[in-house]
């Protein structure tokens, strides 16, 4: 039993390893994406939905209208802040001119600090791996049934 439990042990730690990384390497396409051909526009606020997120702090997700150099319309239901805007509001986002479909209000740092967070765990999940293949090559019956008697 003890070797299925190690088995099973690692396939979640590596599941869990693989989805943290794969939403870290997302989340930098998004950040330096905008970062490196982002272009600023005013978009009108459509809607607004907020979400209680503990300790006083209110989320409020909109959903915006924006235009971009061409005067193709956008509709981008899923920018994120903690200030309290109104239907009809006009704000700045920051589009990239690529993919304009990958916008953020301008100034929100919410992202860039998931990332930072995310990019820590990363490095912290990397360390962990090392540390354990180290301790299993240096010890290669790791991996077998201890038998009892």
């Amino acid at each position: 039993m003890e070797k299925i439990e190690k088995i099973l042990l690692s396939v979640a730690a590596i599941v869990f390893s693989v989805s943290i990384i794969g939403l870290t390497l997302s989340d930098a396409k998004f950040i330096f994406g905008l970062a490196r051909h982002g272009k600023e526009t005013l978009a009108t606020v459509i809607d607004t939905k907020s979400q209680d997120e503990g300790r006083g702090l209110v989320l409020h997700i909109l959903t915006v209208e924006y235009t971009d150099n061409y005067n193709k319309t956008y509709i981008k239901n899923d920018i994120k802040t903690y200030k309290n805007l109104n239907p009809g509001d006009k704000i700045t986002i920051i589009y990239n001119k690529f993919s304009p479909q990958i916008a953020d209000i301008k100034g929100s740092h919410k992202r860039k600090n998931n990332f930072s967070a995310e990019l820590f765990a990363s490095f912290m999940i990397i360390i962990a791996a090392i540390y354990y293949y180290q301790e299993f090559k240096f010890n290669p019956n790791y991996w077998k049934f201890k038998k009892r008697y």
